[in-house]
C-alpha cells in the first residue's frame, strides 16, 4: 500500500466528525483564554445557588455551553444589570419567559437572538411559520429545535422527523402532511451527508498537505463545497426544503469531486 495512502487511512475515522462544527476545546485542540466572568454579578451570584434547583441547573448549563464560551452572559439573553450586588436593581425589568414582555417569550426569541445569530434569523424571518409565530403566536421559535442556550439542537434526521410531526401530523397542525416529516428527515440525512464528504475531503487535503502537494486547485474547489454547505445550512431556517436539498446534494458533490481527486494524487487509485 502507498504510504500517504496509509496515512489517510489512519486519519480517515476523523471523517466521522459531527454534523455541525464543535469548538476546538471539544476537540482537544489547544485554545486562547476564554472569556472572563469576574466581575459579572448574574455569573458570580447563580453559582453559589443551592436553591431554586432549576437556576442551579440553567447556571450549569450555561457553563458548559456555547455561549459561555462565546462570551454571551446570562443577561445578553434575559436582560438584568450583572455589574450590581442588589438583586432588585439586578433583576429590573426581568420577567419570565411566559410573559410576552421578556425577551425569551417565544415570539421575542428571533429578535434577542438575532443580536448575535443574524444570518440565522434573517434567514427564519423569511419563514412560513415565522409568519405564523408573530401573527398568532403558534409557529415555533428559536428554542423550539435548539432548546435552552442551544445546548441541545435537533440535528438527527430521526429527531427532525419526530419534531415535525409534533404540529405536521395533528389535527390541530400548521399545515397537516404525513409528507413534510418525511421530508424533512431526508432534508436532514442531505445536510449530514454534504457534511460527512466535506470532512472526508478536509482530511485528504490535509493529508496532501502533509506530503507539500501543491493544492491551490483542489483548496477553492473545496472552499466552494464548503460554503455552498453553510449556505444551506443557514436556508434550513427557513424551512424551503427542496432548495435545502439542491444546495446540501450540490455541496455533497463538489466535496466528492475534490474527496476523488485527491484520492488519485495520494496513489490510492
Amino acid at each position: 500500500m502507498n504510504p500517504k495512502w496509509k496515512l489517510g487511512v489512519l486519519f480517515l475515522p476523523l471523517a466521522l466528525a459531527p454534523l455541525w462544527p464543535v469548538s476546538a476545546k471539544r476537540n482537544g485542540a489547544a485554545q486562547e483564554p476564554g472569556p472572563d466572568y469576574k466581575d459579572n454579578n448574574c455569573v458570580s451570584c447563580h453559582s453559589r445557588l443551592l436553591e431554586p434547583l432549576r437556576l442551579g441547573n440553567r447556571y450549569l448549563e450555561w457553563q458548559f455551553s456555547r455561549h459561555r464560551e462565546k462570551g454571551a452572559s446570562c443577561e445578553k439573553c434575559h436582560g438584568g444589570d450583572p455589574s450590581t450586588k442588589d438583586k432588585q436593581i439586578a433583576h429590573a425589568g426581568m420577567s419570565p419567559a411566559s410573559d410576552p414582555r421578556s425577551r425569551l417569550h417565544r415570539k421575542n426569541q428571533p429578535e434577542t437572538c438575532g443580536a448575535c445569530h443574524q444570518n440565522v434569523v434573517s434567514a427564519f424571518v423569511e419563514s412560513a411559520h415565522y409568519k405564523r409565530l408573530n401573527g398568532i403566536g403558534l409557529g415555533p421559535s428559536c428554542t423550539t429545535c435548539h432548546a435552552h442556550m442551544a445546548t441541545r439542537v435537533i440535528y438527527s434526521p430521526a429527531d427532525t422527523a419526530n419534531l415535525c410531526s409534533r404540529c405536521h401530523n395533528s389535527i390541530n397542525s400548521l399545515k397537516p402532511s404525513l409528507e413534510i416529516p418525511a421530508r424533512a428527515k431526508e432534508t436532514m440525512m442531505a445536510l449530514q451527508r454534504a457534511g460527512y464528504m466535506i470532512n472526508w475531503a478536509r482530511l485528504m487535503l490535509d493529508n496532501g498537505r502533509r506530503w507539500n502537494l501543491s493544492l491551490d486547485e483542489e483548496t477553492n474547489e473545496f472552499k466552494t463545497a464548503e460554503d455552498g454547505l453553510r449556505e444551506a445550512r443557514v436556508k434550513w431556517h427557513m424551512f424551503d426544503l427542496d432548495t435545502v436539498r439542491k444546495q446540501a446534494d450540490g455541496a455533497f458533490l463538489k466535496g466528492t469531486k475534490v474527496k476523488d481527486r485527491m484520492l488519485k494524487r495520494l496513489g490510492a487509485e
